[in-house]
């Protein structure tokens, strides 16, 4: 308190110099007479600076938190676009699996290309990437592109063919399926 008082009487010293006077003449009546504005001043003072103070490390905990998760959303999607490349790669062995002939299933060389094709199957899914199922399921843009329209047995909008399957990369579809869509019943009435 005797800080305050102090810091009272040094204010009233100054300000009775601003105006002009010697500074000695009314200064314990003027510090009477403001000693409560004068006390309660700087504590007001000190109550606003140390809630801005407040705010200030409350703003900055929210920014780092923020860009610490934006560093995380970014790193989890960095590998995005590599992932894409070597999805050429897979459907490559996938392709050439697929054509073996019967003869030449159990041979060492092939065992050996199956292998090749089930680890790096194994690390694009360690990383993340998941694989869409869409044959049977109704078209939706956002995850197909039809390349075409066929009539089936299948209701309309259902898809009959997956020519290339769809990849998620954690939350996000990085390559959507190309499918083909029934368009309904050949026999089907159009009015």
């Amino acid at each position: 308190m005797d800080d305050k008082i102090r810091r009272a009487e040094e204010l009233l010293e100054q300000r009775s110099r601003e105006r002009g006077g010697n500074g000695h003449a009314n200064v314990e009546t003027e510090a009477a007479a403001a000693e409560a504005p004068a006390a309660s001043q700087p504590d007001q003072r000190a109550e606003e600076l140390t809630n801005d103070l407040k705010r200030m490390a409350a703003d900055f905990a929210n920014y780092r938190k923020r860009n610490e998760a934006e560093r995380t959303e970014f790193a989890k999607f960095a590998k995005s676009d590599l992932i894409s490349k070597i999805l050429d790669v897979l459907d490559g062995f996938d392709r050439a699996l697929a054509t073996i002939p019967e003869e030449l299933k159990g041979t060492p060389w092939v065992e050996g290309m199956w292998l090749l094709e089930r680890k790096l199957r194994g690390i694009l899914e360690a990383e993340g990437l998941k694989p869409v199922d869409s044959l049977g399921l109704a078209f939706d843009p956002y995850q197909h592109e039809a390349v075409a329209h066929v009539p089936s047995d299948q209701p309309e909008g259902t898809i009959i063919a997956e020519h290339q399957k769809a990849y998620r990369l954690h939350d996000k579809l990085i390559r959507p399926a190309l499918v083909t869509v029934s368009s309904g019943s050949e026999g089907k009435e159009k009015n």
